[in-house]
């Protein structure tokens, strides 16, 4: 092989390597905005989430990220240390579905669990205060033009879920239009990402990033 070809063959290969990456990157930041929506309940339409999982890669993004606990960055440390843990004697508990013994047949771990879940869900934000925070992420797009796949990052499966996702369009709108008609109604400031949230929630390595 000549030093032109295998000049033109390294390229091709670097092409392609380079086309690989970009379709991984993307894929995750599909999965990532998906499960937001879908398992975490962040209740905005995927389309802006994938917007904001790109800006965040991209280092555009300096805000804290929309999530179960906004305008909390996360589950806050004290929480988080409060997980009961399961008894170390495992031997008089019965197994579960999966054949493990199960922890939640004692009594005071279930009673100690249900309390470390209601302090988890008191920490997530109410859902009267959803479109106050969360008016600002939907203000910067046209909704009337995003698709069905837009808001839900998929094709409803189902009637059901159809109906779910029109209900979804709906409140998404009428917040839209109000935050243009009332602004004054809404949070439009940045909430910005703070050092001292490192020493008093849950965020992962680079959450602050230069």
């Amino acid at each position: 092989m000549d030093e032109t070809r295998r000049l033109k063959a390294i390229e091709a290969l670097n092409k392609k390597k380079d086309r690989e990456r970009m379709q991984r990157r993307a894929m995750l930041h599909h999965w990532a905005a998906y499960a937001k929506l879908h398992f975490d309940g962040v209740v905005l339409p995927y389309r802006i989430l994938l917007d904001i999982e790109r800006r965040e890669h991209d280092g555009e993004f300096k805000e804290v990220c929309p999530n179960p606990y906004y305008p909390c960055p996360a589950l806050s440390l004290k929480a988080v240390y409060s997980r009961p843990t399961p008894p170390t004697d495992k031997k008089d508990l019965p197994l579960n579905e999966h054949g493990l013994p199960d922890a939640m047949s004692d009594a005071e771990f279930r009673a100690a669990y249900k309390e470390y879940e209601q302090r988890v869900e008191a920490e997530k934000m109410p859902l009267d205060k959803w479109g106050y925070y969360y008016g600002k992420f939907l203000t910067p797009y046209n909704l009337e033009a995003f698709s069905t796949f837009d808001f839900w990052g998929k094709v409803p499966e189902d009637a059901e879920e159809k109906k779910v996702v029109e209900d979804f369009r709906a409140v998404c709108l009428e917040v839209w239009r109000d935050c243009k008609e009332h602004p004054e109604n809404y949070n439009f400031e940045p909430v910005p990402r703070l050092e001292e949230h490192i020493q008093m929630y849950d965020v992962g390595y680079g959450y602050l990033r230069k």
